[in-house]
């Protein structure tokens, strides 16, 4: 017979836990062995008991869920712990993992995704509800946006490519005027604008960048 996983449950609300315990006493895998509605009691708990997994929550009586948690996973490695709050804080979020935590996701979390979190946390994975992945991935793409230089030839307008790509065809300043209905003069200055953008100096450098754009072929 396969071996039971072995919960343990902390939390400063009996609904809580007896919420949890009817979720996991319908799955014939699982096995509730222990329970506390503070912080100490749950470490005591965890360390006599030694359970595969603790779904802990963070605000509790005498030490934190976090504190907890430090504690649980530096005396038993092989324990982990699933934290099962109400906190939205990033800031919270990121310290729990920073203590040892293997997920976190959110109380009123449908029971199907708190299984799926359990199975993967015991399986050596790491599991996050799906709304704290979109707000730090939003927060990743916001740090490359600022810290991820910008290419020089995406700084270029509609306009300035259009000219970029008449004059790689071998355009002349006239001609591009007559087909883009502006002045030569602003085609002298829009091609100015362009080379400073490209940090080139002459015309060959911009025919060679708008080759290496696929804006027009060699012959």
């Amino acid at each position: 017979m396969e071996q039971r996983i072995k919960i343990f449950v902390a939390d400063d609300h009996p609904v809580i836990i007896e919420g949890i315990k009817h979720i996991f006493s319908t799955l014939p895998r699982y096995i509730i062995v222990g329970e506390a509605m503070d912080g100490l009691s749950a470490v005591k708990g965890v360390l006599a008991l030694r359970p595969d997994i603790v779904l802990m929550d963070i605000s509790m009586p005498n030490i934190d869920g976090i504190q907890a948690t430090k504690l649980i996973t530096t005396e038993i490695p092989s324990t982990r712990v699933l934290i099962i709050s109400m906190y939205y804080d990033k800031q919270c979020i990121i310290e729990a993992f920073k203590a040892g935590a293997k997920g976190y996701i959110f109380k009123g979390t449908a029971p199907r995704e708190i299984v799926e979190a359990v199975e993967k946390v015991v399986g050596g994975r790491q599991y996050v509800s799906p709304q704290i992945v979109d707000e730090f991935m939003e927060d990743f793409v916001d740090t490359l946006r600022k810290t991820t230089p910008e290419e020089p030839f995406d700084t270029l307008s509609q306009r300035e490519r259009e000219i970029l790509r008449l004059i790689a065809e071998g355009a002349t300043t006239k001609e591009i005027a007559s087909k883009l209905y502006i002045s030569t003069s602003t085609v002298k200055t829009h091609r100015v604008n362009i080379m400073k953008k490209l940090h080139v100096k002459d015309i060959a450098g911009l025919v060679k960048i708008a080759i290496r754009k696929g804006m027009t072929k060699v012959d």
